[in-house]
């Protein structure tokens, strides 16, 4: 049960209008995925060009001490440094200090060579940073005399306010650079955007335009008559049933045309075995009434065996006749069997009595199986009787004597089975393919001699009307078996 709702909802989810849905999501998906990325990278390269060294050292400039310095240091412009709450250091040779700038936060007075040559020995063009403050430190001579300007700046007045000091120039060349990143990750945002799109509409056209120009000429070959034409791609939507729906049409319609060949080879051959069964016997008519007519037949006994001749010829013409009447009224459609219930199982003795003289003629060994019970359903009696009749007179009629007959009834599943089988002459296999279209003999030397070759056809027309079947079945003791299922519910 789960499996099958699970089955029904798969069906369901191919619709073609929910697999273009999928196609939409997926299209988003992958925008979306793009343009994360692009803002993404334009994120990774700020953050890069902000951390890079020429950034940081542009940056720091406005707090360098190599920046301020001037030789008369009581002129020092230190405007930036004081905003942030730095301030500016002026030192003698001694390492004394002389001169300050600023709101000093510390209390020392003068440094140590120690700590001097660790001022010296780090990068001059870049803040350092000590236990307590960022620092810059640069020498420079006044009046032959030689000087330190020192810097110290708080950390975080440091970092607050970088941005805020980068102005005009400085500010304008990374802005510029942050805008050619953005335009090169627009540009290629659309590059890809375009890209998708024809992917988008390849798959699209492959899914949907593709299976419409397989069907579409799958259709233009079934209107110039190739019944034979099928329609093969894959698809997994409304498109599958179609091409399943299609395919089971051309076949229908290519076993209809074949099946109306069929029939209008039938119709044609039998107008030909028509004319020929018709002539046959006429001709004979007309030569043998003319010579009587002519007088050209003097002896008495001549007469009669003429006359005898006419009679016969004349009474196979009405036969025929009568077949082939039979034959069209039970081919029409609207010919509809008269059926009252009665004993089957009677109806099939009182048939076999009927033929007990020919039987007992022709030394036939005749092994009949008859349930003893009832078994009563509707059926029209005088069809039936001659439907059967037909294939127990052929077997009497084409084989030889002592032939073992064979006469079998039984029940299967609200259906009766009778078996009618004999260890004759056989049929061939070539005739065995048609033995029930009109005018089909066991011997065609027989044409003249022998019956209609409708009484086969006419007995499987009889069946048919009452929702039967029959058929020749393969059988190793009897070389001739004929079946016959008739449901009787």
């Amino acid at each position: 049960m789960i499996l099958k709702a699970l089955k029904k909802f798969i069906r369901k989810f191919r619709k073609v209008y929910l697999t273009t849905l999928r196609q939409y999501v997926l299209f988003f998906i992958f925008i979306s995925f793009i343009l994360c990325f692009g803002v993404g990278t334009i994120v990774y390269e700020i953050v890069r060009m902000t951390t890079s060294e020429e950034y940081i050292k542009d940056s720091q400039k406005f707090f360098m001490a190599s920046e301020i310095v001037n030789k008369d240091y009581k002129n020092i412009d230190a405007t930036t440094i004081k905003s942030i709450g730095g301030w500016v250091e002026i030192l003698d040779e001694n390492k004394n200090l002389i001169y300050v700038i600023g709101n000093k936060k510390d209390t020392k007075k003068s440094y140590t060579e120690e700590e001097f040559i660790n001022f010296l020995s780090d990068n001059r063009n870049q803040l350092k940073r000590s236990s307590d403050f960022y620092y810059s430190i640069i020498s420079f001579d006044n009046d032959n005399k030689k000087y330190y300007c020192l810097v110290k700046l708080p950390y975080n007045s440091v970092e607050i306010t970088i941005d805020a000091t980068m102005e005009g120039k400085l500010s304008d060349k990374y802005v510029e650079r942050i805008g050619l990143k953005i335009a090169a990750m627009l540009l290629l945002f659309i590059v890809l955007l375009i890209f998708l799109l024809f992917i988008y509409a390849f798959i699209t056209s492959r899914r949907i335009v593709k299976p419409l120009r397989k069907i579409l000429e799958g259709i233009k070959k079934m209107t110039n008559g190739d019944y034979k034409a099928r329609i093969d791609f894959r698809a997994d939507n409304e498109f599958a049933d179609i091409k399943d729906a299609f395919n089971f049409m051309a076949e229908k319609i290519e076993i209809s045309e074949k099946e109306r060949k069929k029939v209008e080879d039938l119709k044609s051959q039998l107008l030909v075995d028509i004319s020929h069964d018709l002539k046959t016997p006429i001709t004979s008519i007309q030569g043998y009434s003319k010579a009587l007519y002519d007088g050209v037949v003097d002896s008495k006994e001549k007469q009669e065996r003429y006359l005898s001749i006419i009679y016969d010829k004349s009474r196979r013409v009405t036969e025929l006749i009568d077949n082939l009447h039979e034959l069209t009224k039970l081919d029409s459609s609207r010919y509809e069997v008269h059926k009252s219930s009665e004993d089957f199982t009677e109806v099939l003795r009182e048939l076999l009595a009927e033929f007990y003289k020919e039987i007992e003629d022709k030394e036939f060994e005749l092994d009949v199986d008859i349930p003893e019970k009832e078994i009563v359903f509707e059926f029209d009696r005088l069809e039936i009787i001659r439907a059967i009749s037909n294939i127990i007179a052929n077997s009497l009629k084409y084989n030889k004597n002592k032939t073992k007959l064979k006469i079998q009834l039984t029940e299967k599943e609200e259906k009766i089975q009778l078996i009618i089988a004999d260890n004759g002459v056989g049929i061939s296999d070539e005739l065995k393919e048609k033995i029930f279209e009109p005018f089909t003999r066991g011997d065609v030397s027989r044409r003249s001699t022998g019956g209609t070759g409708l009484g086969l056809s006419i007995s499987k027309k009889i069946i048919e009307k009452h929702n039967g079947i029959i058929f020749l079945k393969e059988n190793i003791e009897y070389k001739t078996e004929f079946v016959i299922e008739i449901p009787y519910f």
